[in-house]
């Protein structure tokens, strides 16, 4: 068990940003997994989920992955769902004041689709609920019982509105320009008037928000074709964050600024 460095906690809304921000680690900025529990820092270690057998329930509690480069640890933390990312995180600072880790503890980094929302209502959305915790957010940091912490927001996109998928497809169009293209056809299929009732049926009636869910039915069609055989994750981490692309996604302006946010703030 190693204490001896600086640990990160980087959360995000769901499987797909997770996967995304595990494969720019991992490709881009040089981070490894952690092999062994018993290499994990005490923070890590208390952050593993176990059955709570005492209750008598099935369903195991969620974990992060752990990676590690050098001295510098980040454990990726899924919030399932965006609303609950402030809870997650309320949970999470608990647990480092019980620890009394402050001084290892690096910070929180967030990352958040913007959807419809403006950067203001989602950083205001997110002090009220912290707020309810005991927890004061201020401009890139939080306070529990006088005791401060680093707590930074990303919003994607940068400007506009959108999810997760966007960078991805954008990354695509780079490396499987062919299989993209005939992905959007597909998608502009499903968004025709004929599949009308059944968006609305199966999807949200707001038609702003149907074009998130069309972007994730577009990108579904490339990571299935990428990897038919396994979860979208595999496809992101497997074959579309690839060294070999890496240059092209640098281009991305949106691609270019989540890689520099996290290369900037994951230090010693």
């Amino acid at each position: 068990m190693y204490d001896d460095g600086k640990y990160y906690i980087l959360i995000a809304e769901g499987v797909t940003d997770c996967s995304l921000l595990e494969a720019i680690l991992e490709t881009c900025l040089g981070f490894v997994q952690y092999q062994k529990v018993s290499e994990l820092p005490t923070l890590f270690r208390e952050m593993i989920g176990k059955y709570p057998t005492a209750t008598g329930e099935l369903q195991r509690q969620d974990s992060p992955v752990f990676f590690h480069r050098n001295c510098v640890g980040v454990a990726v933390k899924q919030a399932s769902g965006c609303n609950k990312i402030p809870s997650k995180i309320g949970m999470l600072a608990e647990l480092i004041d019980k620890l009394d880790t402050y001084e290892s503890f690096g910070g929180f980094l967030v990352f958040s689709d913007t959807d419809l929302k403006t950067k203001d209502e989602i950083r205001e959305d997110f002090a009220s609920k912290f707020q309810k915790d005991g927890l004061v957010f201020g401009n890139d940091y939080l306070i529990l019982d006088g005791n401060r912490m680093v707590c930074k927001l990303y919003l994607f996109p940068t400007s506009g509105v959108g999810a997760v998928e966007k960078l991805l497809l954008a990354c695509a169009d780079l490396s499987y320009g062919q299989l993209c293209q005939d992905a959007r056809r597909y998608r502009d299929k499903i968004m025709s008037e004929e599949y009308r009732e059944l968006r609305k049926k199966h999807w949200v009636k707001k038609e702003a928000v149907q074009e998130f869910y069309a972007d994730k039915v577009q990108f579904g069609v490339v990571s299935a074709v990428l990897k038919p055989d396994r979860p979208v994750r595999f496809a992101i981490k497997d074959e579309l964050i690839r060294k070999n692309f890496l240059d092209l996604y640098m281009g991305l302006d949106e691609f270019r600024e989540l890689h520099n946010f996290l290369c900037e703030n994951l230090v010693m």
